[in-house]
């Protein structure tokens, strides 16, 4: 008897904790020239956004990794959490000095590091809640995971979280 109340008591737990943890949206890649597009548009628009910037600080300078869009003009509201530094975008000069810093010496823009990574894989994605309604958007580099999980706080807010990536040997 005890070990069936038993059983029924972790069954209940082991689905509780299942419908807790659940994703309440997507990061939805963007590619080719529509990723580039994309990409090219949040730069010049970058003040119709919050625009906020996710540092890993384990490094002397901290790296950037993402950057994040959240549009002014709608009643959704991106949070981010994790082990990251996370810098809002205050104005002009600051956008311009981020630009300048993560352009490449071929024009390119891109969130690059390391010498192992590819300035092509600076990726772009939509960031689409509950009934895939556009929340944001974040330029991250593709072979570092950043943002993994997002969680619905109420109805117009998300909560993004997940980790800076994860040092190389010899970096």
């Amino acid at each position: 008897m005890h070990t069936k109340k038993f059983f029924y008591l972790i069954l209940t737990f082991l689905l509780l904790a299942i419908g807790c943890a659940e994703n309440y949206g997507i990061f939805k890649r963007k590619t080719g020239n529509e990723a580039n597009a994309t990409k090219q548009e949040l730069i010049d628009n970058w003040s119709d956004y919050d625009t906020w910037l996710l540092y890993d600080t384990r490094y002397n300078p901290p790296r950037l990794i993402a950057i994040i869009f959240d549009a002014l003009n709608d009643d959704k509201k991106i949070l981010v959490e994790g082990d990251s530094s996370i810098v809002k975008v205050k104005d002009q000069e600051m956008w311009s000095e981020v630009v300048k810093e993560q352009t490449t010496s071929d024009g390119e823009f891109a969130l690059v590091w390391g010498p192992w990574q590819d300035p092509a894989s600076t990726g772009v994605q939509e960031i689409l809640g509950p009934d895939d309604q556009l929340y944001g958007f974040t330029i991250y580099q593709e072979n570092a995971v950043v943002l993994e999980r997002m969680e619905l706080v109420d109805n117009s807010t998300v909560l993004l979280s997940g980790h800076p990536p994860r040092p190389r040997r010899g970096d």
